[in-house]
């Protein structure tokens, strides 16, 4: 039920995909001479407020794409907040050809057009590189009964629509998807399932502090002040394999022998009809900026996972990602 308030281990398997998209696409961009350069300002464009995850992904692009020189001409962030990055994507997707424009995107660019709230698919951008992946981990109060994933799959097993989850921004979301796999995994109704949607992690959070959400699922960046503080309690994370710090303790799903893995992949897309000179020089960039210490040194403190794919990869993995949201949504009402 959706109230209206609401890893890397994959790579492996996409080598062969991406392997031959990379192949295809080299002649193409090797040909292609490396002069172009941006000759006025680069709009980085993403689709929520200021603050929070994606906005501050953006401005970290931005900080480590002039710090490398890559922005002569200058560069803005550009906040269009609205419809779930819908806003964002329709206009980026509109100014076709222009090199200047390049916006930071994560899953909800797949599952807008999957799920109908958007006429506009991942192939009507240009891909240019991912980032990194963000972990989806599960957290509940404190003061909560279920004091760990087994006490959590006995109650959904019991009755799914007993435990409430918190999910940030509406459904087709990482962590909503979080939810999805879970229920799948235990062959549990999925519109039995309770989810309710806020309009940020933090008001998720408050409510499972305050007792009126039993579970929230988001990245541990915004989770360990509250674990740290003692008003959450961590249970599970969907992810490959355990993290250190205040997750050294936490089991995997697939530890506990549900194939629960969902990386909140972050990446960067330009408009369509791109130059292969202008590719090139902004796959160059993202290749760039990921391969310094001091962009290793954000990943670690700002909670990342490592996850840099180069353009051809990118679009081989935007395809295999298409596939399994379309697999894991398609049972959802509009």
């Amino acid at each position: 039920m959706i109230e209206k308030r609401m890893m890397m281990t994959r790579r492996t398997a996409l080598m062969a995909t991406i392997a031959a998209a990379g192949t295809a696409a080299m002649p193409r961009l090797l040909s292609a001479q490396s002069t172009w350069k941006p000759e006025k300002p680069v709009e980085v464009v993403v689709g929520v407020g200021p603050g929070g995850a994606n906005d501050r992904t953006a401005r970290d692009v931005e900080r480590f794409l002039k710090d490398g020189g890559f922005l002569p001409a200058g560069s803005f962030v550009s906040n269009k907040p609205g419809g779930g990055h819908a806003v964002a994507l329709a206009y980026t997707q509109e100014h076709a050809g222009e090199a200047n424009i390049l916006q930071v995107v994560g899953g909800v660019m797949l599952s807008n057009n999957i799920l109908g709230r958007s006429p506009i698919s991942y192939k009507q951008f240009t891909p240019i590189g991912t980032l990194f992946d963000e972990q989806m981990v599960f957290a509940v109060g404190a003061k909560s009964d279920i004091k760990n994933a087994e006490d959590l799959v006995e109650r959904l097993k019991k009755d799914p629509a007993s435990v409430s989850f918190s999910i940030s921004t509406g459904i087709g979301t990482t962590n909503h998807i979080s939810v999805l796999l879970l229920a799948k995994q235990l062959g549990l109704d999925i519109g039995k399932v309770k989810a309710v949607s806020f309009n940020s992690s933090t008001e998720g959070v408050t409510a499972t502090i305050g007792g009126h959400i039993d579970v929230v699922i988001t990245t541990p960046f915004a989770l360990n002040p509250f674990v740290e503080s003692g008003e959450l309690r961590y249970i599970a994370a969907a992810s490959a394999e355990r993290s250190g710090g205040l997750l050294a303790e936490v089991p995997t799903w697939r530890e506990l022998g549900h194939d629960i893995v969902v990386p909140a992949w972050r990446m960067v897309v330009a408009p369509p009809n791109l130059k292969p000179e202008e590719i090139a020089y902004w796959d160059k960039a993202i290749a760039s900026i990921t391969a310094t210490p001091e962009w290793k040194a954000m990943l670690d403190k700002e909670l990342l996972v490592a996850h840099t794919l180069t353009s051809a990869e990118t679009a081989a993995y935007l395809d295999s990602e298409d596939k399994r949201y379309r697999e894991l949504l398609g049972s959802i009402s509009q």
